[in-house]
């Protein structure tokens, strides 16, 4: 049975992927070191990811998420409760999306519209921690200008601001992938 709340969650993750995907985000991927770009984004600021997750990514008081265990994450965890519905989520589509709009951002945006798709009412689903600033954090102004000089120094047309906060994103998820799940 599809529920009228189908096209909004499909649209969200259809959306976002588009742009992660992008033939400029790719462009810009391709002329970046994403890892090294993604360590960077990880280590850099006092709300840094590094912060909460830790240098060896197993967490820390202020976050108990492991990012070596993807099966561990609230991304994972809404894509395996919504496994039987009608919406369709990738975990790393949810993982950079949150990266970019903060725990409370992604709440505010995706939250009650993914809890309408629950296919077993008594389902628990908890949203994400909002301590998580993601890329809204003090450090945003920082990565960004950061970000418009590996554009330039690459020879490669301006970028707008939500391209360069997808290659950021990305970017994380590519560090967190390689330097603590590989």
């Amino acid at each position: 049975m599809l529920r009228s709340y189908s096209y909004p969650i499909r649209f969200f993750v259809i959306t976002v992927t588009m742009i992660c995907t992008s033939s400029y985000a790719s462009t810009l991927a391709e002329n970046v070191d994403m890892y090294e770009l993604g360590k960077k984004v990880y280590m850099t600021g006092p709300e840094s990811c590094q912060n909460c997750h830790g240098a060896m990514g197993t967490g820390t008081s202020r976050s108990k998420v492991n990012l070596t265990e993807p099966t561990t994450w609230k991304a994972f965890e809404y894509q395996s409760i919504l496994k039987d519905s009608d919406a369709d989520l990738d975990y790393n589509t949810v993982a950079k999306a949150v990266i970019s709009l903060g725990g409370r951002g992604w709440n505010e945006r995706h939250f009650a519209e993914l809890r309408n798709h629950l296919s077993n009412p008594n389902e628990k689903l908890t949203p994400f921690d909002e301590d998580m600033v993601g890329l809204k954090g003090p450090s945003r102004k920082v990565l960004l200008n950061h970000v418009k000089r590996l554009i330039r120094k690459s020879g490669l047309p301006k970028a707008s601001q939500d391209e360069i906060e997808d290659l950021l994103s990305a970017s994380v998820l590519t560090y967190i992938k390689q330097e603590f799940v590989d």
